[in-house]
């Protein structure tokens, strides 16, 4: 019933769909929706009493009646009148059990199927079979693939042509038009743009199949095949930097190939383009003869050659030969041919890899050095010298010795190399064992060997022999024998005593005047051959130190001459010239002397340089005494200038005293002279200038004063006397009492400060600084003077904004009688004002300095300590007789 919902009437079926029969269902109202799953019931119900529609059609669960769960559909659909007013739902309820169990088990199916499509490193897709190749599904892994979701796949038909590389792109979509006509299966790499602009190749193997409802559909995989296409990549330029290597290398490779069918074979395969350099012949006429190889090796080589090629490729031992060929122009070609056996994993024969590697040139190396070998040989034998070679040990034994030995000793050399220790009993007695030790030395150390000794002549007589020889090396540095020469040294010997006489004749003159003589090798060496025994007196060196160290005299030369006397003797001694020099030397002993050095060349019969003479002067004293000379003129000089600066500063400080007394006695005399003039004068202009008077006596009396004390400071006469005052009560008096500062803005800010001062000194140090902030600023510039207690004593500044003091006078300007800069050029004082404040402030123990003010202008600055010896306690309860005991601030004095 369409108003009250009642059943008016159910079908049997219903019976055999619940197990409930028509009229229990019936019976019971609520039967219906007892029926309903639990898990269904609440949206079943809400849907029902939701739906105003006239059809109503709902897929749920229902429990029957012997509890077993089934799923039903129920469809039904309003019946109205003629008028349109509803009159009942007719429905049908279909058991639908079956079809959802069949539609789990296909969900399911479809599940595992889409786990494992997702989980495969590859994506799988499905395509229509159109030109666009529309995306009909996409696996998930299509995101990694590309970029681009699968969504977006689907979502753009033309996404997948225009993420087509360029240059694959019309390749791919050709094969795609021609696979969608004819239903081949569709199988190309081509790479992809992804959606960061990164290049990835792709796989894609797709097979037409039939669709559901017949049509034919792409079933495809895309695989990522970017790092295998990297690997074929590397791959392809390895092999093409292998083959650049093998075909760029001056030699030929190579590869023969075993033929088990026929072992005596091994047709080359591959031979490299050299062939074609080197002999003349392309690869392809290489490998399309055969016998070419067996032709082209020299007749006088083709037995030795064919014995190493069968142990090569019959028994697979490694081949190594070298012969000549004939190349197709006709040249001969020397070539080494070496080769070995690649096998494979079970042992056998595979190819026969060699080079054959021209060997041209050294085989004419060989030759030349056979060829000179043959002319060293000649030469040696031909120089008028003995060339030898010894066993290396105690006892050297003699293995060649060149011709000359019968000419310069009288003993052929077959002689030489078989009488039993020849060259040892033929040496002087008196040069036997040092002959012998140098020789053993040789032998051990492998150090050259540099030997003079006699020998006695086949004929008796003695002769002097100079023997040298080195040690012989093999290539890996291993000693083979010592190889010399010996030399008939006799006349030079004769002449050297010769020599030695003259020299001693020489000595007994040189060593005995007052200098150093000394003989140098003629090559610049600096090398000493002889220095008479003065050195060590004039340098703390002995002779003998002297001439083992050819480097001493460089480093005994001061170090700020050494390298321009070295230079200057290097190039007198290369030139031919004579030299001259004077330096300082730093003798063993510590004494700094000057030296006149001077040298001259000796020359033999033929004009050859033979030795460097040279003489040693000591000239400190001389030098010395032009130092005493030169210092004595320089303090001559400086006294002068002192003098003349003196002068200049007593001329300036005349003209300021001058200046500074004159200004207030003709005022003085001015005023006295207006006042005795004029008896009838008013009491008021009289009044004034007794004040006028006052002040210009005032003035001198300050002027003298300032004169005194530089005076009494000077000469050490004055002593401080001390009282506990209040330092900062005292200087603002003395702002207050300063005529100078009428008119002028003075900012004062004064601590109280008690500390045992000279009273007298610290006014005249306030005064003085006051004074001078006023006289070298202008009226309208501001002045400061701040008194504060620091570090147990008293710290006085006066600053101004004025010009400010230069950098360079800040020092000097405390100094008697020097200025600086002044805004009156016409009253510049007389520069003793500082220089008291200086004085005084040390007086007390203290300084005075000056800086830049922050801000700009001068700031002057005094410390006083608070306690000195002598000086009595501070007591901050007991000024100072006669002290200001008030601790207010001066902030602006206009006195006046």
């Amino acid at each position: 019933d369409a108003l009250t919902g009642e059943d008016i009437y159910v079908s049997p079926q219903i019976e055999a769909v619940y197990g409930y029969t028509p009229e229990e269902w019936m019976g019971d109202p609520g039967m219906w929706e007892q029926s309903i799953h639990p898990d269904d019931r609440a949206w079943v119900v809400a849907a029902d009493h939701e739906d105003t529609g006239d059809r109503w059609s709902v897929d749920h669960r229902s429990i029957t009646r012997d509890g077993r769960v089934i799923w039903i559909h129920n469809d039904a659909e309003l019946l109205r009148d003629g008028e349109g007013n509803p009159l009942y739902w007719q429905g049908v309820i279909y058991d639908i059990t079956e079809r959802k169990q069949a539609e789990e088990r296909l969900r399911e199916a479809e599940e595992r199927y889409r786990t494992l499509v997702e989980q495969l490193p590859v994506a799988i897709y499905t395509d229509a079979t159109d030109d666009l190749s529309t995306a009909l599904y996409i696996s998930p892994q299509y995101e990694r693939l590309t970029g681009y979701t699968p969504e977006q796949r689907l979502m753009d038909p033309g996404l997948w042509v225009r993420m087509l590389h360029p240059d694959d792109r019309e390749r791919v979509l050709v094969e795609s038009k021609r696979t969608n006509g004819s239903g081949d299966p569709f199988d190309v790499e081509y790479r992809v743009v992804r959606a960061d602009g990164t290049i990835t190749w792709l796989h894609d193997h797709a097979m037409v199949v039939a669709g559901p409802d017949g049509k034919r559909l792409w079933h495809g995989v895309l695989q990522d095949i970017t790092a295998e296409k990297a690997a074929e990549e590397q791959l392809r330029e390895a092999e093409e930097r292998y083959r650049q290597l093998v075909e760029e290398i001056p030699a030929i490779t190579y590869l023969d190939e075993f033929d088990p069918n026929d072992p005596d074979l091994w047709p080359t395969v591959y031979i490299s383009p050299q062939v074609e350099t080197i002999l003349g012949y392309t690869p392809e006429e290489w490998r399309a003869n055969p016998s070419i190889w067996n032709e082209m090796i020299h007749p006088d080589d083709r037995e030795r050659v064919a014995e190493a090629e069968r142990l090569h490729y019959v028994d697979g031992e490694p081949l190594d030969v070298e012969h000549r060929v004939t190349a197709k122009d006709g040249t001969v070609w020397w070539l080494r041919d070496q080769a070995s056996i690649v096998r494979d994993e079970d042992g056998r024969p595979r190819f026969s890899h060699g080079f054959l590697i021209d060997v041209g040139e050294r085989k004419a190396a060989e030759q030349a050095m056979h060829d000179a070998e043959r002319r060293y040989r000649s030469l040696i034998e031909t120089l008028p010298s003995v060339t030898y070679i010894d066993t290396l040990g105690e006892e050297s034994i003699p293995v060649y010795v060149s011709p000359q030995v019968a000419t310069i000793f009288g003993y052929g050399p077959d002689e030489w190399r078989s009488i039993d220790r020849l060259w040892r009993s033929r040496l002087h007695p008196d040069d036997l064992e040092r002959t012998l030790d140098a020789v053993r030395a040789h032998a051990a150390t492998l150090e050259p060997l540099d030997a003079e000794y006699r020998f006695r002549h086949r004929d008796g007589t003695w002769m002097w022999v100079r023997d040298q020889a080195v040690v012989i090396r093999d290539e890996e540095g291993t000693p083979l024998f010592s190889q010399g020469v010996m030399h008939d040294v006799t006349r030079e010997k004769t002449a050297e005593d010769r020599l030695r006489e003259a020299e001693e004749r020489y000595r007994g003159i040189v060593e005995h005047i007052p200098a150093a003589i000394y003989l140098d090798r003629a090559d610049a060496s600096m090398q000493s051959v002889y220095v008479s025994p003065q050195i060590l007196e004039i340098a703390g060196v002995t002779p003998e130190h002297w001439l083992e160290d050819p480097e001493l005299w460089l480093r005994l030369i001061d170090p700020s001459e050494r390298d321009a006397v070295g230079a200057s003797y290097t190039l007198a001694a290369t030139s031919g010239m004579p030299w001259s020099a004077e330096y300082r030397l730093h003798t063993p002993d510590g004494r700094t002397i000057w030296v006149h050095d001077e040298t001259t060349f000796l020359h033999a019969d033929d004009g050859a340089p033979l030795y460097l003479q040279g003489v040693i002067f000591d000239i400190t004293e001389r030098k010395l005494a032009e130092q005493a000379l030169r210092e004595s003129e320089q303090r001559e000089r400086e006294a002068a200038e002192r003098l003349r600066a003196l002068d200049e500063m007593k001329n300036t400080f005349l003209a300021a005293v001058s200046h500074e007394l004159r200004s207030p006695l003709t005022s003085i005399l001015g005023l006295s002279l207006t006042l005795e003039r004029t008896p009838e004068m008013p009491d008021a202009d009289r009044g004034d200038l007794l004040r006028r008077l006052a002040q210009n006596a005032s003035k001198l009396d300050r002027l003298l004063k300032d004169l005194l004390d530089i005076d009494r400071l000077n000469r050490g006469i004055v002593e401080p006397q001390y009282r506990v005052t209040d330092v900062g009560a005292l200087a603002r008096r003395t702002v207050e009492s300063l005529d100078i500062l009428t008119g002028r803005e003075v900012v004062a800010e004064a601590d109280a400060v008690v500390i045992p001062v000279d009273p007298a000194k610290v006014e005249r140090i306030v005064e003085n600084l006051l004074m001078n902030a006023a006289r070298h600023t202008a009226s309208d510039r501001r002045i400061w003077m701040k008194v504060a207690a620091r570090d147990a004593g008293v710290a006085i500044t006066v600053e101004d904004d004025g010009p400010g003091v230069p950098a360079e006078i800040r020092g000097a300007i405390f100094e008697p009688f020097r200025q600086g800069p002044t805004a009156s050029p016409h009253a510049p004082g007389t520069g003793i004002g500082l220089s008291l404040v200086a004085k005084f402030a040390e007086l007390h123990g203290g300084r005075a300095w000056v800086d830049e003010r922050e801000g700009g202008g001068a700031a002057f600055h005094v410390f006083l300590p608070g306690q000195r010896d002598g000086a009595p306690a501070a007591d901050a309860s007991s000024p100072g007789r006669g002290e200001d005991e008030g601790d207010a601030q001066l902030s602006h004095a206009d006195v006046g």
